[in-house]
């Protein structure tokens, strides 16, 4: 999908990644409208990344007029599943880290050897990297640690199943993870990312409950 470049690209991006997420949910009789309800995209420009999204292969268009999600992507925006049903809740409390925190905040997980950021909300301060919802991040991060039993003992390993990258991976790049663990197994990384001048582990409480919030939320729902 062509972007811009800056901000205007990242939105784009953005948007496409809702409609994936929410073409399979769609009403089969009504899915650009019924896409646009899911996402709060207006119809014409629901209609406009659909077209683009065909264009570089993400999604199919049927004899029928329909649209469905490419095979090669229908793990990864499945991957979205673990908040279907909680995500208004889950949208207030990740509202309310960044609020406390002042942070970049983010839900994560993994799609095959990937990392793939589901949800997104940009913190106050400018960071050296270019994240949205639908990115891959880096494998080395501090929700990579939380959701890769093999990294139990790394030194950069928490209590309360949680992790750090203080300028691991990216110089200037703070950040801190901990692990969420939803009901049939589901795993998740809820993630705030800071410049190194204010290290994300100072925030460690202010994760831990929103964590919880996060889980307590599920829980009610299953």
């Amino acid at each position: 999908m062509s972007s811009n470049g800056g901000t205007g690209g990242r939105e784009v991006l953005e948007s496409g990644f809702r409609v994936l997420r929410a073409l399979p949910h769609a009403d089969q009789r009504r899915q650009v409208s019924s896409v646009a309800e899911l996402t709060s995209i207006p119809r014409s420009t629901v209609h406009r990344l659909l077209v683009q999204l065909h264009r570089v292969g993400a999604v199919e268009l049927g004899a029928d007029g329909r649209w469905w999600v490419s095979p090669e992507l229908v793990e990864v925006v499945g991957r979205a599943g673990p908040f279907d049903g909680i995500r208004t809740g889950t949208n207030r409390i990740l509202q309310a880290l960044r609020s406390q925190t002042g942070a970049t905040v983010s839900l994560i997980v993994t799609a095959g050897r990937s990392l793939i950021a589901v949800e997104f909300i940009p913190g106050h301060e400018d960071l050296p990297i270019d994240v949205y919802a639908g990115a891959e991040l880096p494998d080395l991060t501090a929700a990579a640690v939380v959701l890769d039993p093999t990294h139990g003992r790394s030194p950069r390993a928490r209590p309360f199943a949680a992790a750090v990258d203080d300028q691991d991976v990216i110089s200037g790049l703070t950040c801190y993870a901990r692990l969420l663990t939803l009901p049939g197994g589901r795993r998740a990384a809820l993630a705030i990312t800071t410049p190194a001048t204010r290290p994300a582990e100072r925030f460690a409480a202010h994760v831990q409950r929103a964590g919880n919030a996060i889980q307590a939320l599920d829980r009610r729902v299953h």
